[in-house]
């Protein structure tokens, strides 16, 4: 299909992009001068009022904060019957692209990311909305300023649940927190949740749970979120800051209650960032990754795991059947030395 000349008061310049909603364009607002970029739903949806809403409430959602950290909505209007929203134009990179392109942030600048897409998304909470789609490729980085973006999987706390059925989850499953992969309600936790599944895959890299293989499918990597063990930074690479390490765990933990808020998040990052030197844009570094022999003589993680208690019972069982078969071997070597003494 052509490109239009014009949607609404601004005049299109060019594609930048498709996506499984529609399509955003490069434009001009022709009475201020302003440039934007265009978001419009994609005319295969046109008929759908499902969409059509999801379409609206990102737009609202985008409507309802002012901040630095989070992309401005300028405009929310119709066009050959599609909703679209005129939005700050961000003459920057994605993460998730920076990432592909040139690898592994260096530490204190994903820490500095991670703080100001958490400062962003406070912002978020104080007006009652949970992103649910946090990820790299949605952390824009414009001049030395970090911004969330896309917030079309956005839903209001106390909004009507009907879009989305009970029981069906939406997200990236790299990122996906475990209360939302099981299709429950979800706040800011889950958000907290993805930042630090981003943080791991900043520092590292790859998603937490992603492993080359052919059981990389959608339900095997959801299926380690909700069971297996917790990977971290300071058992994968050598050398790594432990205190960033420590705050990344923690942000992944299975238990919402467990998770620091985003304010603490923030202020935790603050420290850590400063202390690493941290900065926007951020550099890129190869990591100095530990081999497997050496990461199995560090042994487990020493900090609290406090929800991870599914494998202690396991781990009680062969300690108990351990101490038996002493006690036995015990007992046998004492009757032993009493006939033959």
């Amino acid at each position: 299909m052509p490109i239009p000349e014009t949607i609404g008061d601004f005049s299109v310049k060019g594609l930048l992009g498709k996506g499984a909603m529609g399509e955003v364009y490069e434009g001009v607002d022709q009475k201020l001068g302003r440039r934007v970029a265009i978001k419009i739903l994609g005319r295969k949806h046109r008929e759908s009022e499902e969409f059509k809403q999801r379409f609206l409430r990102e737009g609202r959602a985008l409507a309802a904060m002012n901040h630095p950290n989070v992309v401005q909505i300028y405009v929310i209007g119709e066009f050959e019957g599609r909703p679209y929203m005129a939005m700050e134009f961000l003459d920057g990179e994605d993460i998730g692209i920076a990432l592909k392109k040139r690898g592994p942030l260096h530490p204190g600048d994903a820490a500095e990311a991670i703080r100001q897409a958490a400062i962003g998304l406070i912002e978020t909470q104080r007006v009652g909305v949970v992103h649910r789609d946090v990820k790299p490729s949605n952390l824009v980085v414009s001049s030395s300023m970090l911004k969330v973006t896309d917030f079309g999987l956005a839903k209001a706390l106390q909004e009507d649940l009907s879009i989305t059925a009970t029981g069906v989850f939406v997200g990236t499953p790299d990122y996906l927190a475990p209360e939302q992969a099981l299709g429950k309600e979800v706040d800011a936790r889950a958000d907290v949740y993805a930042l630090g599944c981003s943080l791991y895959h900043m520092c590292s890299g790859h998603p937490p749970f992603r492993k080359s293989g052919q059981d990389d499918h959608y339900t095997a990597v959801v299926r380690r979120h909700l069971k297996a063990e917790r990977p971290e930074l300071k058992l994968e690479i050598r050398n790594f800051d432990e205190q960033l390490s420590d705050v990344c765990r923690r942000m992944m933990s299975r238990r919402p209650d467990v998770r620091p808020t985003l304010e603490e998040l923030s202020e935790i990052l603050k420290d850590v960032s400063q202390r690493l030197g941290g900065q926007i844009p951020p550099r890129h570094q190869p990591v100095n990754l530990r081999g497997d022999d050496e990461s199995l003589a560090d042994g487990k993680s020493t900090s609290p795991d406090v929800d991870d208690t599914s494998n202690q019972g396991p781990r009680i069982a062969t300690m108990v059947a351990i101490a038996i078969g002493v006690a036995i071997g015990i007992g046998i070597g004492l009757v032993y030395v009493l006939l033959n003494g």
